[in-house]
């Protein structure tokens, strides 16, 4: 499992960043997060990811995003909270930052986080330049 991919930038927006860059276009913004229960196999191991997925394998919520900092001069972090009635119950183990354009633009897998009732869960997704 080593050699597996788990987390990406997408291919859609490493595109976005190569016209921007060539051609001064612009970016869309990260606006949210979306979670799912499909990233892992039948053992329970996170699944491989290629940066070519538009959706996740069983997409359960998407949230506005709460907040972001940046915490290195190319690394911004983005937070999501999910509160203590949301996806109650659920094993969430894939992610992925959704832009204005409702496109992924980083996307992971991950083993399974229980969503427990009296829990709030705050998600951080690294986004690395």
């Amino acid at each position: 499992m080593a050699d597996q991919v788990l987390t990406v930038t997408t291919a859609y927006a490493r595109a976005q960043m190569a016209q921007a860059r060539a051609e001064g276009g612009t970016l869309t913004k990260v606006v949210k997060m979306a979670f799912g229960n499909g990233g892992v196999d039948s053992s329970g191991n996170p699944l491989p990811v290629d940066g070519t997925e538009e959706t996740l394998r069983n997409e359960l919520l998407r949230k506005d995003i709460a907040s972001y900092e940046f915490i290195a001069p190319a690394t911004i972090r983005y937070h999501c909270p999910l509160g203590e009635n949301e996806l109650t119950g659920q094993n969430i183990n894939e992610l992925a930052l959704v832009d204005t354009e409702g496109k992924f633009t980083a996307l992971r897998t991950m083993g399974d986080k229980f969503k427990d009732g009296d829990m709030e869960f705050i998600f951080e997704v690294d986004d690395i330049y």
